[in-house]
């Protein structure tokens, strides 16, 4: 995993990446089916990436892996690779990693989807503590690109440093989102931080308000959580942390220890999960929880008009 860690940060410290170039990248790593597009926002473009790994058997159940971010760049006001760009390193190396394992004949039971975009080029935002990335291309038009509906669970990976909620440098996960509910923790999830880490899991806490989709007015610890807003299928960042808040345009912030053990950690849950053995919450509670409180589905909408 290290090495297309390392592979993916020199190949997006670049101002001039493109979509096509990591493209080509995961073809020579022997992935086929690897589909890019543009798409133009009121402030520039991005290239969308998408990637399926097939299954051997296709046998087991479909995992999206979602590199969540504004931009690997905010050029010209900073120069080099932005801490922002955390989320799209982690999946893309994800993406290489499951390539070369499945053609040394370690295939997966189920597909695996993985999606980000690359912007060397994003708006940076004002944002408390420390300013957010800005990206070319509100949420909305992202999660349409970003959110494939074969998902049938979603790994959200996110650089989340720019707070005081969790101080504590690597990765951590938050409970699983479902349909505007905030369900526990899953357990298997928890058992294989603590082998890929060796050290006690870390939840990353969230708030209603991070289940909500952006431009609704309220504040959003990041953009995590915001593919849940856009599926069915139940949702579980992967938070890449820090000990204090560093800022999403930050450069020479991407820790590529952490980055390894987070995207490890992704590979691990996609084994298990498409092997029918990691389920990413209790569909028996869930049930019940709807059965005594009804749908909360409203939360992934914009909400009422004032």
């Amino acid at each position: 995993m290290f090495r297309h860690i390392l592979e993916v940060i020199d190949l997006l410290d670049d101002a001039h990446v493109t979509g096509e170039r990591v493209r080509d990248w995961l073809v020579k790593g022997g992935l086929s089916e690897v589909e890019v597009k543009r798409i133009e926002g009121p402030q520039g473009a991005t290239d969308s990436i998408r990637v399926v790994i097939p299954s051997h058997h296709r046998t087991g159940p479909t995992l999206g892996i979602i590199g969540r971010l504004g931009g690997v760049g905010a050029r010209p006001e900073k120069i080099g690779l932005v801490s922002d760009a955390d989320g799209a390193i982690v999946a893309l190396a994800c993406a290489g990693k499951l390539g070369k394992m499945a053609s040394r004949g370690d295939g997966l039971p189920g597909d695996v989807i993985v999606t980000t975009h690359i912007c060397p080029n994003a708006p940076t935002v004002p944002h408390d503590p420390t300013p957010f990335m800005g990206s070319p291309v509100d949420m909305e038009v992202m999660n349409r690109y970003e959110v494939d509906a074969s998902m049938e669970a979603i790994l959200s990976i996110d650089t989340t440093k720019g707070n005081w909620v969790l101080n504590r440098r690597g990765f951590a996960i938050s409970p699983t989102v479902k349909e505007g509910y905030i369900l526990r923790v899953g357990e298997k999830l928890l058992e294989i931080m603590r082998f890929v880490t060796g050290e006690p899991p870390v939840v990353l806490p969230i708030t209603t308000q991070d289940i909500t989709p952006y431009g609704n007015g309220l504040y959003h610890l990041n953009s995590i959580m915001q593919p849940s807003t856009a599926t069915s299928a139940p949702v579980v960042g992967v938070a890449i942390t820090a000990a204090i808040p560093v800022a999403g345009c930050g450069t020479g912030a991407n820790q590529g220890v952490d980055l390894e053990m987070a995207g490890r950690f992704c590979v691990e849950v996609a084994k298990a999960f498409t092997a029918g053995t990691c389920p990413l919450y209790d569909e028996e509670e869930y049930g019940r929880i709807i059965s005594l409180y009804g749908s909360m589905r409203h939360l992934q909408t914009p909400g009422r008009s004032p």
